[in-house]
């Protein structure tokens, strides 16, 4: 092997070297992160599973769980108007095929708490088309806080709070 050869050699394991410490660096910055109180979004928790341990009474996230949901909307209620303090309810729902004669439907509640939802959900209709207002059946992707679960005419059902809506 040549002088040259084996510099070249050296400089390419000081290069390889480098990059495995670069994502070892980054790794247990990431994990130090993660455990510095930084919640992480579990993204095996839907709708479904939510609506699951709501019935069984089993298997549900912990309260203050950061949660990522998408569905349809199929209620809505403003619970109060005024811009400042605004709050509203939506109904989120799924639906499941068991087999080719039956669907499950799975169901939560979102709350949307501030003057940035108010013209997503306005407390009456208005006669000029709203891109950001949130209609029926509107899909929507939803981060939130998984706040637990409350009682209904239907049952347990899974509470959210919302940190951030998006229409699909």
């Amino acid at each position: 092997m040549t002088y040259t050869a084996l510099n070249l050699k050296i400089a390419c394991m000081n290069t390889v070297i480098r990059k495995i410490f670069v994502v070892l660096l980054l790794l247990t910055a990431f994990s130090a992160w993660a455990e510095d109180g930084v919640p992480t979004v579990d993204l095996s928790i839907t709708i479904r599973t939510l609506d699951i341990a709501a019935t069984t009474g089993r298997g549900g996230p912990e309260a203050g769980t950061p949660v990522i949901l998408n569905g349809t909307v199929i209620e809505r209620a403003v619970v109060d108007a005024d811009k400042a303090s605004f709050a509203a309810e939506l109904m989120l729902a799924n639906g499941e095929w068991i087999d080719s004669t039956e669907v499950t439907v799975s169901r939560c509640i979102i709350l949307l708490n501030g003057p940035e939802y108010s013209e997503m959900i306005p407390a009456r209709r208005s006669r000029t088309v709203n891109p950001k207002e949130i209609n029926l059946n509107s899909e929507l992707l939803v981060y939130g806080i998984f706040l637990g679960y409350t009682e209904t005419a239907d049952g347990m059902i899974a509470v959210i709070e919302s940190g951030g809506v998006r229409k699909l």
